[in-house]
């Protein structure tokens, strides 16, 4: 019956027609119809009634499914395995029989020649929907194995009639043709293929384990562990594990962005501070180089140009006073005038009046005079014997006691004068060289503070010179002290340590793959300075290890370097020195050093360096902590500032003395000079004029006339020195500054003549020069100007040398940092910072403005738009499924309670769920997750926290043991969650018995039960939800069920298969035709035949009736009597 006349389940495929070319011992084209309902094929035992099933197998099921002949299987799981195979249907196998070697020898119906077997199975769902699947085979050749069979596999809208595929057969299989001849028709090109468009067409596209199932069922053998077979058949693989691997696919994304965030942040703190010490470094290079540039030229030229400036402000000045005193100076000159015009008629009438007074008035002005010379002469001479500390003479006596004293004293002067002066040029030398101790370990300092390594400066600085001319990295070319450092608990040992490797510690390593180019530039070159270097060779994988005791063995190497392992093999080498603690124990050893430094060498050879750079703990070299050098550093430098303060006062105290002596000498040399007391005696003409004083007073006071003319001449002479000062001082004034004015004039006229101008920049750098200083140029102090200008630029460029210094090594550092970590993103890996440093500037500028802000806002883009709803919906799947499986079981249960198990009871799915640890742990992650996601979306470090709990949970996904996979399987396998079994319940709901494993059961029992467990197999994995649980696809085979039931058991495991909506294809013999004939409707009777060259099977309709004289007729019916 086809599906134009569906009576049953309209709308679920069902097979409507079976149609076989040249298949097993069915010879040729056989068609053959099936009923809506179901169809037995029935016959004798090996008629062909399983060949027709396998045919239907081949068509529906794949290759590991399809389990042909497997009514012949002991077990449903195929433990036994059978003979029959694809290639033995197309060849026709119909005979095995042993050679005369007793081997095996199968008989073909088409054997050792081409041929071809065809499959052809029609589904239709009652409302036009058709299908027919086709499945061909073929040998071109005379081969019997599977691998030289040839497959074709078609799908057709409708019916298809297998005999069309002669002419295909005709032309040698030509397929080229074929899918040009149909060309409405599907062809896959695979198996695979094939099954998945099938499914889409007849409603298995979303079945899941069913078609395993449909395999199952035709065995319908002990299905075993009902908790197991549920898991594996009833329930698909979760959903979960689609969502987990894109979840993980969605992580790995994530991580490459996370591990670039991390690397822009890693590389934005290195290069965080070299903009501004790149900017310093620049600023302070051309501060340098600018300061000093302008000491030669631009600063002369400047100056010139303050002269000129002052110059011109000095003569507008004189010009303005000048014309201010001309106006003042006629009324002054009008007054002196009348002044001295009065004056001198007064001194006429006084000097008429009394000529012998003036007389004595004039001797009296002369022994003043005298007194007054011979007053500055003694004054001299008395300065002069205050140098000597001696009293001063005040007579003739003590003065000539001192003058035959002198010869005396000038000797003595002498003497302490030619002891003091080895005396004095010792100190200033101890001062010298205090002051340059105190400055080149001061200038050490400075660069230690912003160095990370413990050797000198002239050797880094030496390194820099062949890094930069060789392009050898520096961090290629380190000093062996750089690498090596005494080990924990072993401190004590450094003084030794440092003396005895001293020498080598300050030897460079150089790669043997630039050997040559840095050999070649050290040899020609001048390194001003010692350089001894050693190549570093490849080393073996083995290691030799010092001697317990030795020096070496106190030595610790970075064995992160490249040439860490070749060093410690050097070290083992070359200072196996025995330590011990004192010289006493020297002698036990052919090699050893002392804890204070003693070395004993072959040969009874001893030596002990106590130089001060080997002792001084400022001077260590040792490993690469800078700061306890820098300390003992500081309180050299410390002590070393007060040795220059207390060599510079000695020298001071010294030089004073020695000062004092030659002022002695000179001092007794210029007394020398005073031979007379007389040119000294300035007491003797002043009494003399004191005297001739009092004589003219004593003349005046008589004369009242006189006294009165003398008032009035000294009155007159008071106006007339008055009003000629003023005038003369105005008149002076004017010619001094015109004087001056000319003198200006002349110089300005000269300077005007010689370049003065400069460049904008420098002159705006010179003014703030200038404006530092705080002098205002004038012409006189033009000098001491350009004398501060010098210095504010030397203490400018020397300040500037000291802050490029400084930004350099920071900058390089840096670099040489960034570098060793991440070369591949360096714009420069010369390491040269003028190369270099602006491009370093620029990248980290780069990477804070786009390269870090792009990667935070895609990690937490990927976090919070991709990898959260990712894991989300890996909790949202393992829900689901839960609830997936929930829900099917659910429909499953209740098309088992329309079907009776046994009188008055009905069979039931029951489950446990109980999440393990892991899930809950899981689940824990998960909420963690979801609850900080909104609150990390703008929060970098919140970002990072969130990725970190993303990555957590990621590793649990991606770890590869066994630990974590079993983790896997617990949290995504949400079958895992749940233990199933069957409950068998009365009308009560009460439980009667539970079903654990098909096994345990009678051969009749287990049958029944593995019935209704494979149709609550197949109905939970073919329910369709809109028709509440109903299969999509309905069509189930059953090879040979039913052979230890009886009746009653039969005909319940049946009444299971019909009520949940199956349309069963059963073969059986033909006495079970009366059992499942409430439950099919249509019969087949298959037989088979044995012609001479070989059997043959045909297939034809039977009614039940037939079927049931047939089997009265076998002696069926008696053997069921009596059963």
């Amino acid at each position: 019956m086809t599906g134009a006349g569906r009576t049953v389940h309209v709308g679920q495929f069902r097979l409507t027609r079976l149609q076989v070319v040249n298949w097993g011992t069915f010879s040729g084209y056989k068609d053959f119809p099936i009923d809506e309902r179901g169809v037995l094929l029935t016959g004798p035992s090996g008629s062909g009634k399983s060949s027709l099933m396998d045919a239907h197998s081949l068509a529906l099921l794949p290759t590991h499914d399809q389990r042909f002949n497997a009514s012949a299987d002991l077990t449903a799981r195929g433990s036994k395995q059978n003979t029959r195979s694809v290639a033995a249907y197309v060849r026709g196998a119909w005979s095995e029989t042993n050679d005369e070697h007793e081997q095996s020898k199968v008989r073909y119906l088409r054997g050792g020649k081409a041929t071809w077997s065809a499959v052809a199975a029609t589904y239709e769902d009652g409302l036009g929907a058709v299908t027919t699947a086709v499945v061909v085979k073929w040998f071109s050749g005379v081969e019997n194995d599977g691998a030289s069979m040839n497959s074709m596999h078609q799908l057709h809208d409708g019916h298809f009639t297998l005999s069309e595929l002669n002419a295909w057969a005709k032309r040698e299989f030509d397929t080229r043709w074929l899918k040009k001849t149909l060309t409405d028709v599907q062809f896959p090109g695979s198996q695979d293929a094939y099954l998945k468009e099938l499914g889409k067409r007849i409603g298995l596209d979303r079945a899941g384990t069913a078609l395993t199932l449909l395999g199952k069922a035709k065995a319908m053998k002990n299905v075993g562990d009902l908790n197991l077979f549920i898991r594996d058949n009833m329930l698909d693989r979760p959903e979960s594990f689609e969502a987990a691997q894109r979840m993980v696919n969605t992580f790995t994304p994530l991580n490459e962005a996370y591990v670039t965030a991390k690397r822009a942040a890693e590389q934005e703190r290195v290069l965080h501070d070299v903009p501004a010490n790149w900017n310093t470094y620049q600023r302070a290079k051309l501060d340098r180089n600018l300061a000093e540039t302008l000491r030669s030229g631009p600063l002369q030229r400047y100056v010139r140009n303050l002269h000129l400036i002052a110059l011109s402000a000095e003569l507008e000045r004189i010009r303005q006073f000048v014309e201010a005193l001309e106006s003042t100076v006629e009324e002054l000159d009008s007054r002196r005038a009348a002044a001295q015009t009065k004056l001198i008629g007064l001194e006429g009438e006084l000097q008429n009046k009394n000529k012998t007074l003036r007389e004595m008035e004039q001797d009296q002005k002369q022994l003043l005079k005298d007194s007054g010379i011979a007053k500055e002469r003694f004054d001299r001479y008395a300065g002069l014997v205050t140098r000597l500390d001696l009293p001063v003479p005040q007579e003739e006596a003590a003065f000539a006691g001192l003058r035959s004293r002198l010869p005396d004293v000038l000797e003595s002067a002498r003497r302490n004068k030619a002891e003091l002066e080895p005396d004095v040029l010792e100190a200033m030398a101890k001062q010298v060289e205090a002051r340059n101790k105190h400055d080149e370990r001061e200038a050490e300092l400075i660069r230690l503070r912003a160095a990370k390594t413990l050797i000198p400066g002239q050797l880094v600085a030496r390194r820099e010179t062949i890094s930069q001319a060789t392009k050898v990295s520096i961090s290629a070319l380190p000093y062996v002290a750089e690498l090596i450092d005494l080990r924990d608990g072993e401190e004590r040992w450094r003084p030794a340590a440092e003396k005895v490797l001293r020498n080598y510690g300050m030897r460079l390593l150089v790669p043997e793959s630039r050997k040559l180019v840095v050999q070649r530039f050290i040899d020609a070159n001048d390194m001003r300075g010692l350089v001894e270097y050693s190549v570093v060779t490849a080393v073996s994988a083995h290691t030799p290890q010092p001697a317990r005791g030795t020096l070496a063995a106190k030595l610790a190497v970075d064995h992160n370097h490249p040439y860490g392992r070749w060093l410690a093999g050097q070290l083992v080498k070359q200072f196996d020195h025995v330590c011990v603690e004192s010289a006493a124990e020297l002698d036990d050893h052919k090699i050893a050093v002392t804890l204070n430094g003693t070395v004993k060498l072959p040969g009874n050879h001893y030596r002990k360096d106590d130089r001060a750079e080997l002792t001084s703990r400022s001077s260590y070299i040792l490993g690469a902590n800078t700061a306890a050098k820098r300390r003992a550093l500081e309180e050299e430098v410390t002590k070393l500032a007060q040795d220059k303060e207390s060599t510079a006062s000695a020298a001071g105290r010294l030089n004073d003395r020695l000062e004092h002596e030659r002022r002695r000498i000179a001092a007794a040399d210029a007394l020398a000079e005073f031979v007379s007391w007389s040119v000294l005696d300035h007491w003797r003409p002043n009494h003399d004029a004191r005297e001739l004083g009092e004589r003219i007073a004593a003349i005046r006071a008589d004369d009242v006339d006189l006294r009165r003319l003398e008032e009035q001449r000294d009155r007159a002479q008071e106006e007339f020195e008055t009003a000629f000062t003023n005038w003369k001082t105005t008149a002076d004034r004017i010619e001094s500054e015109s004087i001056r004015q000319t003198e200006l004039a002349d110089v300005r006229h000269a300077e005007i003549d010689l370049t003065h101008a400069v460049e904008d920049d420098e002159r705006t750098y010179l003014d703030d020069v200038y404006a530092s200083i705080e002098t205002l140029a004038t012409h006189e102090n033009i000098a001491t100007v350009r004398k501060l200008l010098e210095r504010e630029l030397s203490t400018r460029g020397s300040k500037a040398k000291s802050e490029q210094e400084v930004a350099y090594e920071k900058t390089r550092n840096a670099i040489a940092k960034f570098i060793e970590e991440w070369r591949d993103s360096a714009p420069d890996d010369s390491g040269d910072v003028d190369q270099a440093g602006a491009d370093f500037a620029q990248l980290h500028t780069e990477i804070v403005t786009r390269r870090l802000p792009e990667a935070m806002h895609r990690l937490q883009h990927m976090i919070s738009e991709d990898m959260v709803p990712s894991i989300a919906q890996v909790q949202r799947a393992i829900d689901v499924a839960a609830q997936e499986i929930e829900k099917r079981v659910g429909w499953v249960n209740a098309g088992l309670r329309r079907v009776e198990f046994n009188d008055g009871t009905r069979l039931q799915i029951a489950y446990a769920a109980n999440p393990s640890t892991d899930v809950k742990e899981f689940q824990s992650a998960v909420d963690e997750i979801l609850r900080n996601s909104a609150n990390s979306r703008n929060d970098p470090e919140k970002q990072v926290a969130q990725f970190k709990r993303v990555k957590a949970l990621m590793s649990r996904f991606t770890k590869d043991d066994t630990a974590a996979d079993r983790w896997r399987r617990n949290v995504l396998d949400v079958r895992n969650r749940y233990t199933f079994y069957g409950r068998e319940i009365d009308a009560d709901e009460v439980t009667v018995h539970t079903y654990r494993n098909t096994a345990t059961n009678s051969g009749g029992e287990q049958e029944k039960l593995v019935a209704f467990c494979l149709a609550a197999a197949l109905s939970y994995n073919l329910a369709d939800p809109e028709t509440d649980g109903r299969p999509r696809f309905g069509t189930l085979m059953l090879d040979e069920a039913f052979s230890k039931s009886d009746e009653n058991f039969s005909a319940q495991a049946l009444s299971a298969f019909d009520e949940f909506g199956f349309q069963l294809v059963i073969a059986a013999p033909i006495r079970m035709s009366g059992i499942v004939e409430p439950y099919i409707g249509q019969a087949i009777l298959v037989e088979k035949r044995d012609y001479p060259d070989g059997a043959r099977s045909t297939g034809k309709s039977a009614t039940f009736g037939e079927l049931a004289d047939r089997r009265f007729a076998d002696g069926d019916g008696e053997i069921r009597a009596t059963a």
